[in-house]
């Protein structure tokens, strides 16, 4: 005997999966239950199925009866599982052949929910218009450009799934190009240069140990500045970085399945290979494979990480310097220092030289400074 699956008959029916499980629960469907795990499955025996089915056509509209299939935009049942469908095609490398990082995922689980909430509950009905996605992407000041272009992205990749499986017209990625967000103010971008970051390591090791800085946190705070500063390494990658990607006689790090899922290898200089060494002293109490611990025992996550370099950098004076602003501190000051463009490229992660270069930032003083001994 051919069993039909709970998806199958959905997609037959043009209704959710939701409504075919209840159906079958209440004894409106035929179907078999199976526990797995104990939860509840059901089997739809085929050929019941499509004489039940034909029975529904004919049956006073009073009771239950099949519904017209919706048209094929409107999403207002299924939007749930339509957004774990999607972001499991983005993981698997379904959508564009390419696995997408599981931080690449979340970006867009957030920002695709935060263009749902921007939309009013008849709107949700059918929320892939090219009106709707104006409307919300400019609703965001021109200063929100990281917003918007996050929702743009979000909302191309979510289209492309959906025009796979038939449920949205094909010209609206076409259509949704015309609105991409274009930056209109600077780009905010801060780092320090190589004497304020000294200066910065400097107030570090010599702060008191008062309000809450103890001896431990004041190693992992000077070994995280230094070391992100030395090796250029994303917020996301140092959060992931385990002790085992770690080879201090080698003095190397292996970054694993970076941005874009990429493996890289990167080289400990003589401040990042001391200033971990100094943390991994007195890291011994803890008892976890991941590197980086916060003074609780916790493994950091990229919010707390970057809270932490936030609030510490300001304490001593750096205003609005993040992890990626000391990302951005370790190309400028290699860059001054004559290392390679492409060097620093293959230690950044970068695919395109270009992003390399945006990442260097030399100012015209320093330009001067130079030229004098030309």
């Amino acid at each position: 005997m051919r069993y039909l699956t709970v998806d199958e008959v959905a997609k037959d029916l043009g209704i959710t999966k939701r409504s075919v499980q209840r159906y079958c629960k209440l004894g409106l469907m035929p179907a078999e239950q199976v526990w797995i795990k104990n939860s509840a499955l059901y089997h739809i025996p085929s050929h019941q199925y499509y004489k039940w089915k034909v029975n529904q056509k004919t049956a006073d509209k009073s009771n239950f009866y099949v519904r017209t299939p919706k048209p094929a935009n409107d999403l207002s049942d299924d939007i749930e599982d339509l957004i774990i469908d999607w972001l499991d095609w983005c993981k698997t490398g379904k959508l564009g052949g390419k696995p997408l990082s599981l931080r690449m995922i979340e970006i867009y689980n957030y920002y695709f929910r935060l263009y749902l909430k921007g939309l009013d509950k008849r709107e949700l009905k059918q929320p892939m218009t090219l009106e709707l996605a104006r409307k919300v992407i400019g609703s965001f000041p021109p200063a929100s450009y990281s917003t918007k272009l996050n929702i743009y992205s979000s909302l191309m990749s979510f289209a492309k799934y959906l025009i796979e499986n038939g449920r949205l017209e094909e010209d609206y990625r076409v259509k949704l190009k015309t609105i991409r967000p274009r930056r209109f103010l600077p780009a905010k971008r801060t780092s320090l240069n190589e004497g304020q970051y000294r200066e910065l390591v400097k107030c570090i090791e010599s702060a008191e140990l008062t309000g809450g800085f103890c001896t431990y946190d004041k190693v992992l705070t000077k070994a995280l500045i230094v070391f992100i500063t030395n090796t250029g390494l994303r917020n996301a990658e140092c959060c992931k970085l385990k002790l085992e990607d770690i080879d201090l006689d080698a003095r190397k790090i292996y970054v694993k399945l970076g941005k874009g899922n990429k493996n890289r290898e990167v080289g400990l200089n003589e401040d990042a290979y001391n200033a971990l060494a100094e943390y991994l002293k007195v890291r011994q109490k803890f008892n976890s494979e991941f590197l980086f611990q916060t003074k609780l025992g916790n493994r950091f996550k990229t919010d707390i990480l970057s809270g932490k370099i936030r609030k510490i950098t300001r304490r001593f004076g750096f205003k609005d310097i993040s992890p990626h602003s000391l990302r951005r501190t370790f190309a400028s000051i290699n860059s001054a220092r004559g290392k390679p463009l492409n060097h620093l490229r293959i230690a950044l992660g970068h695919a395109d030289l270009s992003t390399t270069q945006s990442y260097i930032m030399t100012t015209q003083d320093e330009v001067v400074e130079a030229m004098r001994g030309w």
